[in-house]
């Protein structure tokens, strides 16, 4: 009995559950740095290393991952695979770096995108939020308050993010891609003090999407 209920725990492990996964080694607490996986295609995507296998989903919180620990500076590899497309990734983090590999369409195929962000400020009383630009035809990407056309962030090349500190307040964003609006309203609900955030532009195969998470690390 308990081997059937570990072969079904098992079978269904994302990469978006917060359950421990053993894809990489992790280090030191004071020499950690942190990866997680985001499928911005448009099917259902795998992430394989060696015996170690987790699923994203196409839409929803499941098609991104929370941070994982993982030991800097040490060289982390993996497969992915959507429908028949595969692609191999290799990425090095330093200590302190939040690394973001995104799985992006490429016309029949798939390619991955890497995202490094190295915190330069904390403030308990403020909230972080990021814009995250994974559409490589968006030259110039922003994020501005919704409604009020007030820039919070702007001039965010393809495949890089800029982040900034604001006020925890309830926060409702627009994307921006060389000045035309890109997806839709993107609410941030309420803001936590001390908590980090994203806005994600992902290309689409009708129209640009945008995608909103919580940077979690736990």
């Amino acid at each position: 009995m308990k081997k059937l209920i570990f072969a079904c725990l098992a079978s269904t492990l994302t990469l978006a559950a917060r359950a421990d996964n053993p894809l990489y080694e992790t280090g030191p607490a004071q020499d950690s740095s942190f990866v997680r996986f985001l499928n911005a295609s448009e099917d259902k995507a795998n992430v394989v290393n060696g015996a170690a296998k987790v699923a994203l989903t196409a839409q929803g919180d499941g098609r991104i991952s929370r941070f994982y620990p993982v030991k800097a500076g040490a060289k982390l590899a993996a497969n992915v695979q959507v429908g028949n497309a595969k692609a191999a990734v290799e990425v090095v983090a330093k200590p302190g770096e939040f690394v973001t590999i995104a799985i992006v369409s490429n016309g029949t195929g798939i390619e991955t995108v890497v995202v490094k962000d190295t915190p330069t400020d904390f403030n308990a009383s403020k909230a972080s939020v990021a814009l995250l630009n994974l559409d490589k035809s968006c030259n110039a990407a922003a994020l501005n308050v919704a409604e009020k056309n007030t820039a919070i962030l702007e001039a965010v090349k393809p495949a890089s993010l800029q982040r900034r500190l604001v006020n925890p307040i309830g926060l409702k964003t627009q994307a921006v891609c060389d000045a035309k609006d890109a997806g839709k309203v993107v609410d941030l609900g309420q803001l936590q003090p001390g908590e980090r955030y994203s806005v994600v532009i992902m290309p689409g195969k009708k129209a640009r999407q945008t995608f909103f998470v919580r940077d979690s690390t736990s």
